[in-house]
């Protein structure tokens, strides 16, 4: 919950567990692309890693750029 309309939406621990998951996403991804590429040389998986890793990646890096977005005051909200 924010405090006030200037307070920062990073600072909340929900923000941090949050980042948690996503590296967690993107560190399983690249160990599970990584089995299945080398360990047990399957297509499927190594795919699949990739795909988990990106999206970890990706929400790692936009899910900031949210959150920024979301502690600015709004001039259009009443």
């Amino acid at each position: 919950m924010m405090n006030g309309p200037g307070s920062d939406p990073r600072s909340s621990g929900i923000y941090r567990i949050i980042r948690v998951v996503f590296g967690a996403d993107l560190v399983i991804g690249v160990a599970l692309a990584a089995a299945g590429y080398w360990l047990w040389d399957r297509v499927e998986i190594w795919t699949a890693g990739l795909g988990l890793a990106a999206v970890g990646l990706l929400m790692l890096l936009l899910f900031p750029i949210l959150m920024r977005r979301s502690g600015r005051p709004d001039i259009n909200r009443n």
